[in-house]
């Protein structure tokens, strides 16, 4: 197959936008497409070229990443009246980056085969500073071939990127690590309350814990992501879309109950999270 040139951009959010960036600043003839306008007229000025519609990417692309919130908003850039499936090209990737769980994915990807192309299941994780610094890591569900010739692309945003197995593996993976990083996040925010109650100084505490074995990584990024994940899990109104953070740990829980496996902390973590007692009394500066 052709190497790729062109490379379509749906979703110009808060990790899509600086992922249209750098495929631009890398060469790639970059085409994108947001409901919102600010997003796509400042990509515009650096190179991008801004299309109407998700098909109107497709028709001009070797590659198309999704970048959308959530399923309902995948199905529309696949299945919509404006969406992919009516443009695409055969031989083109569609790789989805938003977390969705297995089934969306294998539903678009078995449409997609049906106009020979091919799909990377590429759900992302290290949010958006790696996402400007090109740092980002890629669980990858698909086919070694189709990845491959995907890697110079990818590449441009994206300094780990691990094939899990076929389609749907990328998500699996993705849930279980959102499933792992919720609770921690939740466990953390109980336990910096729970010894800033007690007298210990947050920077003294959270240096405490850096040092011993209750150490993580969402502990090292805490100045830069904590407040951001705080808010995901602050109280919402019933009627609100939820947060990632949060939708996140809603799949990893379906994707359980339809594996048949018990998942206990993660039900009450969730628990915590929906309710909007996790969050505000780790750091009295934040």
């Amino acid at each position: 197959m052709a190497a790729i040139e062109s490379v379509g951009v749906i979703g110009t959010g808060i990790i899509g936008k600086p992922i249209a960036e750098r495929l631009v600043k890398a060469g790639f003839r970059t085409l994108v497409y947001d409901v919102r306008e600010e997003p796509l007229r400042e990509l515009e000025a650096l190179g991008a070229i801004v299309c109407a519609s998700p098909g109107l990417v497709a028709e001009s692309s070797d590659m198309v990443v999704s970048l959308v919130a959530d399923t309902p908003q995948t199905d529309e850039v696949v299945f919509g009246e404006r969406g992919i499936l009516r443009t695409i090209r055969p031989g083109t990737i569609f790789a989805t980056g938003s977390t969705l769980g297995p089934a969306p994915v294998l539903r678009a990807a078995e449409a997609l085969r049906a106009k020979g192309c091919e799909t990377l299941d590429m759900p992302i994780t290290g949010g958006y500073v790696a996402a400007y610094e090109g740092k980002l890591a890629l669980m990858i569900g698909g086919a070694e071939e189709t990845l491959e010739r995907a890697r110079p692309a990818l590449s441009t945003f994206a300094n780990v990127i691990t094939l899990a197995g076929g389609v749907g593996a990328g998500q699996s993976a993705k849930v279980a690590h959102q499933l792992i990083l919720t609770v921690n996040v939740v466990a953390l925010l109980e336990g910096l309350a729970l010894g800033v109650a007690g007298g210990v100084k947050p920077d003294v505490l959270k240096a405490i814990l850096r040092d011993g074995l209750a150490s993580s990584r969402a502990l090292e990024v805490w100045k830069d992501l904590g407040p951001r994940w705080k808010g995901m899990l602050a109280p919402a109104d019933p009627s609100a879309p939820l947060p990632n953070l949060r939708k996140d740990l809603h799949t990893a829980i379906e994707l359980a109950k339809a594996l048949g496996i018990e998942v206990p902390v993660a039900i009450e973590a969730s628990r915590v999270a929906d309710g909007g007692s996790a969050t505000g009394h780790d750091d009295p500066r934040l």
